[in-house]
């Protein structure tokens, strides 16, 4: 009788962690977007932060030849994806224009922000350039 109440102890021991864990959430259900883009966004400074600290660390040999890979990968992309990198950027920047005239017609209070996000939305949808490798099975986008 001692044993088998041991045995059932020492597994309950066991599963509860297990237990607790697979209840517990990665997320919190209860954070708004503003705290999840604040968070992306100090995700990005971090990110940002490293690679300078790294490219601070390389020696002046290891800068040139991190340029010249860049320089050989940009001279051997294909035609299609050089394209699609010129259309993408004028959409970038067509994107920013439209978002900081919506901003400004919002701040004004003659459009709401849903009615913001509804035409950058269709903006999005009407104007973002198709990239070519994504199109053809295979290949890697830069």
């Amino acid at each position: 009788m001692t044993h088998r109440f041991l045995t059932l102890a020492a597994i309950a021991l066991l599963a509860v962690p297990a237990i607790q864990a697979q209840g517990a959430s990665t997320t919190n259900p209860a954070t708004t977007r503003r705290e999840q883009m604040l968070e992306r966004r100090e995700a990005a400074v971090a990110r940002r932060e490293a690679a300078l600290e790294r490219r601070a660390a390389m020696t002046p040999e290891q800068r040139e030849a991190a340029r010249a890979r860049r320089a050989e990968r940009a001279s051997t992309m294909p035609v299609e994806q050089v394209e699609f990198r010129r259309d993408m950027r004028a959409y970038q920047m067509g994107l920013r224009e439209k978002a900081a005239e919506l901003r400004a017609q919002v701040k004004a209070g003659t459009i709401t922000g849903d009615q913001m996000a509804a035409d950058l939305k269709a903006y999005r949808a009407a104007n973002r350039p198709t990239n070519p490798a994504a199109t053809k099975p295979g290949t890697d986008t830069p």
